[in-house]
């Protein structure tokens, strides 16, 4: 091996020398709160931080490294989801700051507790170096994501540093959860200073409150589920496998209705009350709505007309309950949800509400009332019956069967039309689909996926990756992380080469302005030339495989991948789809 192609065995950690540094302080933090993975892409302003982590003789955090702070963040945020449990971040000052900055609100939006320390370049100006020093520096580097971060703080002493990063541990996981910022001063970091600095750890600083519902809140709902006779209950965001169990059993206590939102998960696909498939006849015909956790009640009651942006749909004028904590999370930079539909709104921990309401119902059980039982069920995923192409349908279709009979973790599904993920893979369990970014950016999926496949990586769950091609161009090295750490995942890329949504966009305003449609494709089709996604992934050191363009091509190509990943790889299969 030649001196310029480095080993990928991990490094030995290095004798201790018996000098303490600040930043081995801040280490020694971040393990003693139970973190096991700290992602960084390197730069000047944690270089203590960085030579600290690599130097702990129980190799605790594990070092994960990203070719990009969006990514670094991303992989954080997927692993939060999968792990139920933060992991950390390290950021180079201002730039790299500013690069995971859209990483930052999704996390921020989708309610993903990390906790990311960034460094900064010397607070006492008499140390800066010329320029680089002063154009890395700020007043306080939290200032640039306070509006969608949880809580940030810039502490002036390595003692304040270690109680900063436990307050900051705790800020993260209290509900609603989110990611927090501590900024960490270059040369507090390289300080040295005495190994007991800040103190130690005390239990009581790693326990986590969470809210209560208000009790007279609870009985007016009760009052309005007892009141109701077809209700329905709508739930959106993955919950805890307890929440989760709450939902079923308050379902069918009160005979209520299930409708998903979202892509699934949050109660078993085909549940006996669920009718997700009947969403728009069964909100048409409720006299109550509960929304448990939903992002935003408005949009679960209807579609979107992309010409005029106007919303149809039913159930706006139904009385109306929402649980959960999205309220909390409204600041004034940014409201998350509309007020549509009016509604009695219980703030709260989702599964202490649910217990509650059901703990007020008691035990009796009310059937599913007729008008809704007629519309339960589940129905098959829609593709062509010509196997000789894929269609997104089909793409679902192949990759839920090739997977079967395996313990699946959805990490990212960038195929939702048509609720092809949750009819396709009939989730049963909370922990089988992570749900979506919550920002809604770009350059979410792959390295989210990334973090989901590291939470679980040395147990038998199967993580997948659906991924949409224009959003793993954001963060195609992503890949490359997956690879060098050996996190095992299946990445099956919708490779239709187009930004589809901007297309019905483009297509709404040809429509709309009386223009012709022939030139809709430019500036949204990803050819000339076309990106070959199993080529990329080999040039990062993922296993490709691809293009395949029929579904048989397809089942062939996941017969190939489904072993290798659980054998410990990565593997990626460009699949090309076109639209009907």
């Amino acid at each position: 091996m030649s001196a310029d192609e480095p080993s990928d065995e991990p490094i030995a950690a290095r004798p201790a020398t018996g000098t303490v540094y600040g930043s081995d302080r801040a280490v020694d933090a971040i393990a003693e709160l139970g973190v096991d993975f700290l992602s960084l892409n390197p730069g000047a302003t944690i270089r203590g931080l960085h030579d600290s982590v690599v130097s702990r003789p129980d190799g605790r955090p594990e070092l994960i490294l990203a070719m990009h702070e969006e990514i670094a963040v991303a992989i954080a945020h997927g692993y939060a989801k999968a792990a139920d449990r933060p992991m950390a971040v390290a950021l180079h000052d201002t730039v790299g700051l500013l690069h995971a900055t859209m990483a930052l609100f999704n996390a921020w939006v989708d309610r993903a507790p990390i906790l990311a320390v960034v460094g900064t370049g010397p607070m006492d100006a008499q140390l800066r170096r010329p320029w680089i020093d002063w154009i890395h520096t700020v007043g306080e580097q939290g200032d640039l994501v306070r509006h969608f971060t949880k809580w940030n703080d810039q502490p002036a002493s390595v003692g304040a540093i270690v109680s900063s990063l436990r307050r900051a541990w705790r800020t993260a996981l209290t509900q609603p959860m989110g990611p927090v910022i501590v900024g960490l001063d270059a040369l507090l970091q390289e300080e040295v200073v005495d190994a007991a600095v800040g103190g130690p750890l005390h239990p009581d600083q790693l326990r986590v409150s969470r809210f209560a519902p208000d009790p007279s809140l609870v009985e007016s709902a009760l009052e309005r589920l007892h009141a109701a006779r077809r209700p329905v209950i709508l739930t959106d965001r993955p919950l805890s496998a307890a929440a989760a169990a709450a939902v079923v059993r308050l379902a069918e206590r009160t005979g209520s209705a299930l409708v998903e939102v979202g892509a699934g998960g949050t109660f078993p696909v085909g549940h006996p009350n669920d009718v997700t498939d009947e969403a728009k006849e069964a909100l048409g015909r409720a006299d109550l709505l509960v929304f448990v956790d939903v992002r935003d009640p408005a949009r679960s009651l209807g579609t979107i007309d992309l010409r005029s942006r106007r919303m149809s749909g039913e159930g706006t004028g139904v009385a109306a309950i929402s649980i959960g904590l999205a309220d909390a999370t409204d600041r004034s930079w940014m409201v998350t949800e509309s007020d549509v539909p009016p509604r009695l709104g219980i703030i709260g921990d989702p599964e202490l509400a649910l217990v509650a309401l059901c703990d007020g119902w008691g035990a009796t059980k009310r059937a599913l009332p007729d008008e809704m039982a007629g519309l339960a069920g589940v129905k098959e995923v829609e593709t062509d019956a010509d196997e000789s192409w894929l269609d997104r349908g089909g793409l679902v279709i192949e990759v839920a069967r090739g997977v079967a009979g395996h313990d699946v973790v959805l990490g990212n599904s960038g195929v939702l039309r048509g609720s092809h993920t949750r009819r396709a893979f009939r989730f049963q369990r909370s922990d089988q689909f992570l749900g979506q970014s919550g920002g809604e950016g770009l350059g979410y999926g792959a390295p989210a996926s990334v973090g989901a496949a590291l939470a679980h990586r040395g147990s038998d769950r199967l993580v997948i990756d659906l991924q949409g091609d224009g959003d793993l161009m954001y963060v195609p090295q992503s890949l490359w992380t997956a690879a060098h750490h050996r996190i095992p995942l299946l990445v099956v890329v919708d490779a239709n080469r187009s930004y589809l949504q901007d297309r019905h966009h483009q297509l709404a305003m040809a429509s709309q302005r009386g223009r012709p449609s022939q030139d809709v494709g430019i500036g949204i089709d990803m050819v000339g030339p076309k990106v070959r996604f199993a080529a990329l992934a080999r040039s990062l050191g993922v296993h490709g495989i691809g293009p395949v363009a029929s579904r048989g091509d397809l089942r062939d190509a996941l017969a190939e991948a489904v072993p290798r990943v659980l054998d410990g790889e990565p593997v990626l299969v460009e699949a090309e789809t076109r639209s009907r």
